[in-house]
């Protein structure tokens, strides 16, 4: 298991050489943004999934959040839908991820946003979970799941720190069910065929329902994924103009364009579908 999760820290944060110089270069480049640290305005450098704030708020409607839940992001990379759910609805939020220095950039967006008091994060495994039984009402995950070999383990693991009746909501890619056509690599989950960890719908529920979960909806969103990644063709093209340089690019470096291209392409031609669901702790 180490393996695996030295695997899955690295192919996110491998760019990284210097943690202190990415930091100070954030701090920088928010200063010259000006203005409040919002959501929205951050989003296509911190909603680090296919549909951006979009898909967040997509997301955050089928669970139906009320103030004061405790809620994990597990996987929280750089804290935008955290971020977003902390600032729309008034939980508690605690983030966890593999990558130090995620955690680090997404403690100074929180800062900076004003919203650090109902928010923190942490370095840690969500296959490890470092909490008690029980603990939270809601686990939340967008494009995590999908890196995961050992599922059963992991939804066990969300299983133990919800409370009873508690809820597991999670946006991802998954196999499909019958004809299944090679995939475009690299992607963000992997590299190569050989390092693919993506279930079908059938082995998914099966497994949920192993680790001691009931479906409450499971709808597949291909296709308003498709509008999503045409309607933020503009927001990707500002992304990249000198006054707006915050991009996942950033972080992941160069990979990050053949990874998404590659990921876009094989939503297009239709060889995975993009799920999310909700299920309940029983």
């Amino acid at each position: 298991m180490a393996d695996s999760t030295d695997r899955i820290r690295d192919h996110y944060q491998g760019s990284i050489l210097d943690e202190d110089a990415m930091i100070t270069k954030i701090a920088s480049m928010l200063d010259q943004m000006g203005g409040p640290v919002t959501a929205e305005r951050l989003a296509t450098f911190d909603q680090f999934h296919v549909g951006g704030l979009t898909a967040t708020a997509e997301l955050a409607k089928r669970v139906g959040l009320t103030a004061n839940l405790r809620v994990l992001d597990a996987g929280s990379g750089l804290g935008g839908p955290s971020r977003y759910l902390a600032e729309t609805s008034g939980c508690d939020v605690i983030g966890i991820d593999l990558a130090p220095a995620y955690v680090r950039i997404s403690e100074l967006l929180a800062e900076r946003a004003g919203i650090s008091a109902k928010l923190r994060y942490q370095v840690g495994s969500i296959t490890a979970l470092p909490f008690e039984d029980a603990s939270f009402d809601l686990v939340w995950t967008q494009h995590v799941v999908m890196n995961i070999a050992d599922r059963d383990g992991l939804y066990r693991e969300i299983r133990r720190v919800l409370k009873p009746g508690g809820r597991f909501a999670f946006y991802d890619p998954y196999a499909l069910e019958d004809v299944q056509p090679p995939l475009h690599y690299p992607v963000p989950w992997a590299e190569t065929e050989e390092t693919t960890t993506l279930l079908t719908q059938a082995q998914t529920l099966t497994s949920l329902e192993r680790a001691g979960f009931r479906k409450k909806t499971w709808d597949d969103v291909s296709e308003l994924a498709k509008s999503w990644i045409k309607g933020q063709q503009a927001q990707l093209q500002q992304a990249a103009q000198p006054g707006f340089a915050l991009s996942p690019g950033l972080v992941v470096g160069a990979r990050m364009q053949p990874m998404v291209a590659n990921f876009a392409r094989n939503i297009f031609e239709g060889r995975v579908q993009l799920v999310m669901g909700v299920f309940e702790a029983i």
